[in-house]
């Protein structure tokens, strides 16, 4: 994993990110928080470590202004701060897991892999082609941050041509990935569903057109 440190405490931070870096993880290590905001935003990190007293801002303030920036990493709070309240204030601040000090290196190493393994996971139910982002989990479409309105089928019509990433999908593809087995849909009725989506799509600035591709079905064109 590559990891994000942000820990101003010299034997902390060398404990950790020697102990991280010898277990097969990179780690970038920041002593203060205004420097972490741009190294998430250009770098893929699988997690992100946070002390909470840094010496140009509190941890907290910089989970609020990460989650603002729309930056998911995954973070795990390092603090001597271990009241409830203080955790229920670190979640609250967009943190996704809290570990007080003095804490043993392994649990680290435990809690950084969970918390970075269901970020992955949760990426899975997530699909982006252009504009559109699809929440397959949730079953839910936006448009630019915008959410559209969908029927179950509309909805299962559209994560198919979106899987296709913009080329044609055919007319019996869409049929059996929407409705299976079911005997008595009809080349008809998938192009009953694909003008209810385009009107969907129509109805949203920015949306994909829904375009037939004569003798190939349909696709979502990004160009428009």
């Amino acid at each position: 994993m590559k990891i994000l440190l942000v820990e101003d405490d010299p034997g902390v931070g060398r404990f950790i990110s020697q102990g991280l870096t010898e277990d097969g993880n990179e780690v970038v290590w920041l002593k203060r928080g205004d420097e972490a905001p741009d190294r998430l935003r250009s770098d893929d990190f699988s997690a992100a470590i946070v002390d909470l007293g840094l010496p140009d801002m509190d941890g907290l303030e910089l989970c609020r202004m990460l989650r603002a920036d729309g930056v998911d990493t995954p973070i795990c709070i390092l603090t001597a701060r271990a009241s409830l309240e203080d955790k229920l204030e670190g979640f609250a601040s967009g943190a996704d897991d809290y570990l007080p000090k003095p804490f043993a290196f392994e649990e680290l190493v435990v809690r950084l892999n969970a918390i970075a393994r269901r970020r992955e996971n949760a990426k899975g139910q997530i699909l982006r082609v252009g504009t559109l982002e699809i929440d397959r989990n949730a079953r839910r479409a936006k448009i630019a941050g915008r959410e559209i309105e969908l029927s179950k089928r509309e909805f299962d019509v559209l994560v198919t041509l979106a899987e296709g990433g913009g080329e044609p999908v055919g007319r019996d593809h869409i049929r059996r990935a929407v409705w299976g087995e079911e005997r008595d849909v009809t080349g008809n009725v998938v192009d009953v569903y694909i003008g209810y989506v385009r009107k969907r799509l129509a109805d949203h600035p920015g949306a994909p057109r829904l375009r037939s591709a004569r003798g190939q079905g349909f696709t979502l064109d990004f160009s428009a």
